[in-house]
């Protein structure tokens, strides 16, 4: 059978190390030319001698050039430290021949090359400052490699040109976030000479057509199983993972000096790396331990349980050990950190972390005291942090009177996602008791100095709950984004999540992004409501928020910003301000863009090109209410309102929501004014004035306080009916049925049926029609629901 061109080279090569063994004369050192070649197969190559410098290096690392010199490469984490690594595009390793030559291929073993594809280019030059330079391998990306292809690949230059310096210029990788930024090399190896297979003989064959490989024989990677009973031994697993590991944690508890760190760990879709519970919910995280991933991707982390404390100052060890201390966070450890990583799936985990002794603020008696959480006696007087010597305070705190709010603390959060990423799921978790201050699951991006957020998430089925008690402000169970990321665009998905009585603060998920999706996600007797604090261009569409009617501050959805759209939710028993519009402190204007104009201050005017500013301005600026424009609010259905609340509130900051379109919406009321206008509202111009059509309401609630809204509007018999599934529907004799009007349309309703002749309000009447979306329960969601 003929032998491939691979194959004849394999055997020369190894014919050749046999007769350097036999004849015993020749030592061949890493310094010097090595040559090969072949009378019958009529090549012959040499291997040159060069030295390596860069343009950079990676800081606090040995990712030095030398290294791609010291014939170390390889798949396993020892030869992966063996590297040279720099971030940015153009970063660039440059090889001294001593002299010229011509070198007329190269074989590069990039970092991860089976999981990634890295782009470069290679020029040639006679002077080490390449003034001027030749390109002698076109800008490209590295080969997507079989599992039986070697890392180490041979790339042969366009045209070879006689020279004395080689530069190969790093444009990054096809990875997610800020790992898609790094340039990492294993090995260069640069020969003059002919290339292997050429002027063998062989007929220039056409190449392959598709399918001219069986399946049977590309055989994938073999997968490597790793149990693990200790924390030693699960580090060790992390800093050992490679594409398709699958650690398994045994039953027990897991605790080092120090968070579990994975990272620059790549998984791929196919094969990601498993980090899981042999039982879910038995193999426990606690202690100073946590869970953090950094410039990683296609990692899955389940049926975890994480039971950690807040930590102490000496749990960053493990951090400091692998270049990470700026990430050291003492005293607030979360349960798990992503940070700059993307396709990570948090899933089937179970949070209820330690809050012992985190520190609190509340005020009793016009004085502010300082307590920690489940510790007797630890209170003390003082104003802006924990004091263990101040004046003791023996009084109630604000988990045993709820008369007193906890207004500050150290913030906690149980997940977070940082830095720049993309594409990250986190389900099916069950997530509290959380009684501590700080959002639970928040999004910061990378931070009040940059403008970008980790996008195209999805949080979904998982189970908040026992979340409180009451604070002013900062107990979120998701807080997506910060008020300086707030024009940028996340794209993330927040979906068939249950929130179950919630009595943290007026924010039970708060958006402070643009471009995200709020959908089928259901809040129970939950303190609150949804809010888009700030952002633009965010949907809102197929929530249940019900209410007993009865407790305060139940609320449905608080809007600012511009081009919102608020549709086929089903709200009811809220009792505070149902739907706000409450107009804004600034002014960004109808556009959306990222780079506004601003206005604020009222008959003191004042305005400004945002980016204009510096940057701790800009984000004061960002901290205000921007104003509502252009804010969409239909098919919504909206009962038994309560605590003599309005139902829709337009108007009351400096500058009046603009635009605002209201159709087709479905109210049922006995409580306060349905559709109540501040002054500023009501004489606002025409243009700037909401439109009301084709909405229905019925009960002894006042219609408007705006009489030109009163005659618009009439009261009628809506017929609605508390049907099986314990909501509120239209019956057969409804006259919503078929009365919605144009333009705004859901082209679905709140059950996920086709609206044909649209219904007014979320619900399209439907006798005994299927239902792909209910109000949730626990048992649709957490744990329990996905194994």
């Amino acid at each position: 059978m003929k032998k491939t061109r691979r194959q004849q080279f394999l055997v020369i090569a190894i014919l050749g190390l046999a007769l350097t063994l036999l004849l015993g004369s020749l030592t061949i050192l890493p310094s010097q030319v090595i040559s090969a070649s072949s009378e019958t197969g009529g090549f012959s190559m040499k291997q040159v001698t060069s030295t390596a410098t860069a343009s950079s290096y990676q800081p606090d690392t040995n990712y030095v050039p030398a290294k791609v010199l010291d014939g170390i490469w390889g798949e396993d984490t020892e030869s992966q430290q063996s590297r040279w690594s720099s971030s940015g595009q153009g970063q660039w390793l440059q090889f001294d021949l001593g002299q010229r030559q011509t070198v007329t291929f190269v074989k590069i073993a990039f970092l991860n090359a089976r999981e990634r594809l890295s782009s470069f280019e290679i020029l040639a030059s006679d002077t080490a400052e390449f003034n001027p330079g030749t390109v002698v391998l076109q800008k490209q990306t590295s080969r997507q490699l079989q599992p039986e292809d070697s890392i180490l690949q041979t790339y042969v230059f366009d045209h070879p040109t006689d020279a004395r310096y080689l530069r190969i210029v790093g444009y990054g990788n096809n990875a997610s976030g800020s790992s898609g930024n790094w340039n990492s090399i294993m090995e260069v190896e640069l020969y003059t000479g002919t290339v292997p297979g050429e002027g063998s003989g062989e007929p220039n064959l056409p190449p392959p057509d598709a399918g001219s490989i069986k399946e049977g024989d590309v055989l994938p990677p073999v997968l490597k199983q790793i149990k693990v009973n200790t924390a030693t031994q699960l580090q060790q697993a992390l800093d050992q993972a490679v594409s398709g590991t699958w650690i398994e944690l045994k039953d027990g508890t897991y605790e080092q000096n120090g968070p579990f760190v994975l990272k620059e760990k790549h998984g791929t879709a196919a094969y990601p790396i498993r980090i899981t519970a042999a039982n879910p919910g038995m193999a426990i995280i606690t202690g100073n331990s946590y869970m953090h991933i950094e410039d990683s991707s296609y990692i899955e982390v389940t049926g975890l349980k994480f039971q950690n404390s807040i930590g102490d100052e000496a749990g960053n060890q493990t951090l400091i050990e692998r270049g990470l201390s700026n990430h050291t966070r003492t005293g607030v450890h979360p349960g798990v950190q992503l940070q700059s990583s993307s396709r990570i799936s948090i899933l089937g985990n179970t949070f209820a972390l330690d809050e012992t002794g985190q520190p609190y603020r509340f005020k009793a008696e016009n004085r502010s005291v300082w307590c920690l959480i489940d510790v007797k006696g630890s209170c003390r007087y003082g104003e802006s942090s924990y004091d263990p010597n101040g004046e003791v305070y023996d009084g109630l705190t604000s988990y045993e009177d709820d008369k007193l709010l906890t207004d500050n603390g150290t913030n906690r959060h149980y997940i977070r996602v940082e830095g720049t990423s993309s594409h990250n799921r986190i389900a099916y978790n069950d997530i509290g008791p959380k009684k501590g201050f700080g959002a639970v699951l928040i999004y910061d991006g990378e931070g009040h100095s940059g403008q970008g957020i980790s996008q195209y998430d999805v949080i979904e089925y998982n189970y908040f709950h026992a979340i409180g008690p009451r604070v002013s402000n900062g107990l979120e169970a998701i807080r997506l984004g910060l008020s300086s990321l707030s024009l940028s665009s996340g794209f993330v998905t927040i979906q068939y999540n249950l929130f179950d009585g919630l009595q943290g603060e007026d924010e039970v998920i708060s958006v402070k992004t643009s471009d995200n999706i709020i959908r089928y996600n259901t809040i129970r007797n939950s303190y609150g409501g949804i809010v888009s604090r700030h952002g633009n261009r965010n949907e809102f569409y197929g929530n249940y928020i019900i209410g007993d009617g009865k407790q305060a501050g139940l609320s449905g959805f608080r809007i600012y910003g511009n081009d919102h759209k608020i549709f086929n939710n089903y709200m009811e028993g809220l009792t505070d301000k149902v739907i706000r519009l409450d107009g804004g402190t600034h002014d960004g204007g109808p556009e959306g863009g990222t780079n506004p104009t601003v206005r604020w201050g009222g008959n003191n005017e004042q305005s400004a090109v945002l980016n204009s500013l510096p940057a701790e301005e800009r984000t004061e600026l960002l901290r205000g209410h921007w104003r509502q424009y252009n804010v969409q609010i239909y098919h919504n259905t909206i009962v038994n309102v309560g605590n003599n609340t309005p139902t829709f509130t337009l108007g009351g900051k400096t500058y009046q929501p603009v635009g605002t379109k209201i159709y087709n919406n479905l109210i049922f009321s006995h409580a306060g004014t349905v559709f109540n206008e501040t002054d500023a509202v009501v004489k606002a111009p025409l243009n700037e004035r909401p439109v009301y059509k084709g909405n229905m309401v019925e009960g002894i609630a006042p219609i408007s306080n705006n009489p030109i809204i009163n005659g618009a509007i009439p009261k009628q018999e809506l017929r609605l009916v508390r049907s099986t599934d314990g909501l509120i529907r239209l019956s057969i004799y409804s006259p919503a049925i078929d009365a919605a009007v144009s333009p705004y349309f859901a082209l679905e309703d709140i059950d996920g049926q086709m609206r044909y002749a649209p219904d007014v309000g979320a619900d399209e009447y439907m006798f005994n029609g299927p239902k792909m979306n209910q109000p949730l329960t626990p048992a649709d969601v957490g744990p329990q629901a996905l194994f």
